[in-house]
């Protein structure tokens, strides 16, 4: 499982903390949502990622925004990834 445990209130804040969480310390990959699909693709192909639990949801999804939070989490749902929102 990835824990995603950062309060984030920007995008750019949001795919930092995310490719940290996937990819270990400085782990970058990319500041879009197709980024972060070649990310999950990658490590979901390696059978890394089956679960990730975003702590702090609430509070990320109203900074974040109701449409760009949906989309993370339909990038979430393509790949299969079972996602625990706390």
């Amino acid at each position: 499982m990835v824990s995603f445990a950062q309060k984030t209130s920007t995008p750019d804040g949001c795919y930092c903390a995310l490719g940290e969480a996937v990819n270990g310390p400085g782990g970058y990959f990319g500041s879009n949502l197709d980024a972060l699909a070649d990310c999950l693709s990658k490590s979901h192909a390696d059978g890394r990622i089956i679960r990730i639990e975003w702590s702090h949801f609430a509070e990320s999804a109203t900074s974040l925004g109701d449409g760009f939070t949906r989309r993370v989490l339909s990038v979430f749902d393509e790949f299969g990834l079972e996602v625990l929102c706390t």
